[in-house]
């Protein structure tokens, strides 16, 4: 199938991954930005669905029209529009889609991050494990709490002190050096573009999942990745495995060869859903718990610990006192 993209923004943090996957059904690109164009045989890359005209989406109804939901992390909504489409791409999972009709896709890297040469083995790895960012907010100090002890490491903290950005060309290089990249969630949700930026440098990625979500599970399937509950488990693991060369590099093996693997069959999947468009599926593309008052702010507790979850009620009110608002995503 080929389908001329819409893009309705300049520029996503999920652009490069975006094209990467899409661009193999891409007849041509339009930048639309205005929600003017309407066309058949297409697919519309858009966000913030809850703040644009629903008169726009509504004249896809009918015609071999897709759309991509991309930049959605706090689940804001907008969701009624997917009904005027064949079929629905997403980026941050949740179990309130209807997965015969709305495909959840992984986040993948961020926009002009590019891995560079890889070479496996850890031996030649100078770091232990690596962070790079912000380390004030969501599960962060929890997990540099936990992993600074263990050396030789680099951390680069981006909000203390008067410390200089970093490239991504050394961002890049930086995994290169590292066994392992803890991946703490992100603002408010469990996934980010962290781990994938880990995996496409042959680094091993540590994830985090939470008592009745393990996200990362239900998002890619089985994967090699070590996951844990808090992070003083994480750090247990990295101080039992760290001596072990050779199941180091297995386990850097195992999670490079996996990755590699899991994204040829995503582009099977991709292709496979576009040739068998769910239009003849019974129920909507949005399952009723969505309309329970509060549905969204119980989602995005499931991927808080309690202490992350105190340090965002903080934020918030910090927030709401500074600028009188809860929050920045509104997509205005």
């Amino acid at each position: 199938m080929r389908l001329t993209l819409i893009w309705q923004n300049n520029y996503f943090p999920e652009t490069s991954w975006i094209k990467h996957l899409f661009s193999p059904f891409a007849s041509e690109e339009i930048v639309d930005n205005d929600h003017r164009v309407v066309m058949d045989d297409c697919l519309l890359i858009d966000s913030y669905l809850h703040c644009q005209p629903r008169e726009y989406y509504k004249q896809f109804r009918g015609k071999n029209a897709w759309l991509l939901h991309a930049s959605d992390e706090t689940y804001e909504g907008g969701y009624e529009a997917y009904e005027n489409f064949r079929g629905v791409f997403r980026f941050y999972r949740s179990g309130i889609f209807n997965p015969r009709k709305v495909m959840q896709i992984p986040l993948g890297h961020s926009s002009g991050f590019h891995a560079g040469t890889v070479e496996l083995g850890t031996a030649r790895r100078p770091y232990l494990w690596s962070t790079v960012g912000a380390a004030g907010k969501g599960s962060r100090p929890d997990m540099l709490k936990a992993l600074l002890p263990l050396t030789p490491h680099f951390a680069h903290i981006t909000d203390r002190g008067n410390v200089g950005r970093i490239s991504k060309e050394e961002y890049a290089q930086i995994l290169r050096d590292s066994i392992f990249v803890p991946s703490p969630m992100g603002n408010v949700n469990l996934e980010c573009f962290r781990m994938y930026e880990a995996l496409e440098c042959g680094a091993i990625p540590i994830l985090e999942k939470r008592i009745g979500l393990d996200y990362f599970t239900h998002l890619l399937g089985e994967h090699p990745m070590p996951s844990f509950t808090n992070w003083r488990k994480a750090a247990r693991f990295v101080e039992a495995i760290r001596n072990d060369r050779a199941a180091l590099d297995r386990l850097q093996l195992k999670c490079f060869q996996w990755w590699i693997d899991y994204k040829s069959r995503l582009h099977d999947r991709i292709s496979d859903f576009f040739e068998h468009p769910p239009v003849n599926e019974s129920g909507n593309y949005v399952r009723w718990q969505r309309a329970i008052p509060g549905s969204q702010v119980v989602e995005l507790m499931r991927h808080h610990t309690v202490p992350a979850l105190a340090r965002r009620v903080r934020l918030q009110v910090g927030r709401l006192f500074k600028e009188g608002k809860l929050r920045k995503t509104t997509g205005a």
